[in-house]
């Protein structure tokens, strides 16, 4: 049989029909309209944001996202650090269950490749298809095998993993709560996505990254300015990550209802 008269966009139950990469502009941003069939992009570099019934991810290099058949959606390359990806298009009886087996949801419509094994299946139908001209057999065995392997990354995060994922995070945070880190250093600390860890610390029950970021800086700067009066606004500010004072008040102001200034001589 010639590979090039085996068509995998045929196929009933798993059908590959698009494959594509592109290396964005800054700020490239994409109005997505629906199509009879779902679409699935690997980010491999640089960073985007995707938005979603309303719903905004923030996505960097590991991150794969989900637009299902029939749905439209937003995305956009950042300005500083434009992204990088592969999409493949998948359809067929059985593609809905295959994606879910995956672990994508319509709540959940972002995964995170933390051992960087999917890239290769993308680049791999992506290659296939512009060296034959159609989606062939290899096409649709390596569509398979992401799937699969996508899968088994879902099935490997146990609870056990889970909650170390969660320890970790606050590990991470309590270690370096002094400088400027934002929930995407936390969340790559740990290697997974923003949106997962914060999944993560809701479904334990926990407050989110951010507010037990906040949290911890927040008693750290309360403990700095009843020590020490001498202290200034200023330096205890930069001593729990905040480099700009006016910033640091305000978020002293909104999680202790008074000023650091007031908070030093007074008390909370």
């Amino acid at each position: 049989m010639n590979p090039t008269s085996f068509d995998a966009s045929l196929f009933l139950d798993l059908s590959v029909l698009e494959a594509g990469r592109e290396i964005c502009i800054s700020r490239k941003a994409i109005d997505f309209t629906p199509k009879s069939y779902s679409l699935i992009h690997y980010v491999y570099a640089g960073k985007g944001r995707f938005v979603y019934k309303d719903k905004e991810y923030r996505l960097k290099a590991g991150d794969a996202f989900l637009i299902p058949a029939g749905e439209s959606a937003h995305y956009q390359a950042e300005p500083e650090n434009p992204w990088s990806y592969f999409w493949i298009g998948v359809g067929g009886a059985k593609a809905g269950m295959i994606l879910a087996h995956a672990g994508f949801t319509e709540t959940s419509p972002v995964l995170h490749d933390g051992h960087d094994a999917w890239r290769s299946h993308f680049a791999a139908i992506y290659d296939s298809y512009f060296t034959l001209g159609t989606f062939g057999l290899k096409a649709l065995s390596e569509a398979y095998a992401l799937f699969d392997d996508m899968s088994q990354s879902k099935e490997k995060a146990s609870p056990e993993m889970e909650k170390g994922h969660v320890q970790a995070a606050k590990v991470f945070i309590q270690n370096n709560f002094q400088f400027p880190i934002t929930i995407q250093d936390i969340a790559t600390s740990v290697g997974v996505s923003p949106n997962y860890l914060a999944n993560l610390f809701a479904d334990q029950g926990e407050e989110s990254p951010k507010r037990y970021l906040t949290r911890v800086r927040m008693e750290v700067a309360a403990r700095l300015l009843t020590s020490a009066d001498s202290a200034s606004i200023a330096d205890v500010g930069k001593a729990v990550g905040y480099p700009s004072p006016l910033h640091f008040s305000k978020s002293f102001r909104s999680y202790y209802g008074v000023s650091p200034l007031h908070y030093q001589h007074h008390g909370g």
